[in-house]
């Protein structure tokens, strides 16, 4: 596997998507096995993904350099952010967090990518 079918799996991934609405995302071949993939998703609601994904793809292997996933309500508010930003915290999966509204600590997170976030962001809009 090369970063561009990695880029093709998540065009085809958003393309799928009823809940998706709106798409402004950008695609960056560093080369064959690198690539940034960063951009945001509108939502049928009025909610908004803004994400980032730094990916080395390494004996057909995915793997997420750096992320950054952020949902946002209607009002432009926080709902949660998933990252693997090197916080000084003291937590079981660092680097990997997660960030929700009303919450001063960050959760405990398993790495995430794009198809993760967007299943929890359909799951909260079909409620």
């Amino acid at each position: 596997m090369q970063v561009i079918d990695y880029f093709s799996e998540i065009q085809s991934l958003i393309r799928s998507s009823i809940f998706v609405e709106n798409v402004d995302v950008e695609y960056e071949v560093k080369s064959r096995s690198i690539g940034i993939v960063h951009g945001i998703l509108g939502m049928i609601d009025g909610s908004t993904l803004q994400f980032m994904e730094l990916v080395n793809i390494k004996r057909d292997r995915l793997i997420h350099l750096k992320y950054r996933f952020h949902s946002t309500n209607v009002n432009d508010e926080m709902v949660f952010r998933y990252d693997n930003a090197p916080h000084p915290l003291e937590i079981a999966t660092y680097p990997h967090h997660k960030h929700v509204k009303g919450e001063e600590v960050p959760r405990r997170s398993k790495e995430v990518g794009l198809k993760d976030v967007l299943l929890e962001i359909e799951e909260m809009i079909s409620r």
